[in-house]
């Protein structure tokens, strides 16, 4: 696997983990759970906030279907931005 596709999956894998958690803290809406990820500070691959349609588009990416069930969080991540460490 190539080192871009590795950031990615740890990023997909980190959010799954902080979508589970918000949910066990009762937010189940995209909405919820995007006023949550920007209260911490946490954007978008791209940098962008989030929305409560890009955490619908998340949750219905193939990548976070995946991931649902748990998995390893990754340690790459700053308060507000996936770091590639590189």
């Amino acid at each position: 696997m190539t080192q871009r596709r590795e950031e990615i999956e740890a990023f997909v894998r980190y959010l799954v983990a902080e979508v589970e958690a918000a949910e066990a803290e009762g937010m189940v809406s995209p909405q919820a759970i995007a006023d949550h990820f920007n209260g911490k500070g946490l954007t978008t691959r791209k940098g962008r906030g989030w929305t409560g349609e890009t955490v619908a588009k998340f949750l219905s990416s193939p990548g976070a279907k995946r991931y649902r069930s748990g998995g390893n969080v990754g340690s790459k991540f700053s308060a507000g931005r996936f770091d590639s460490g590189g």
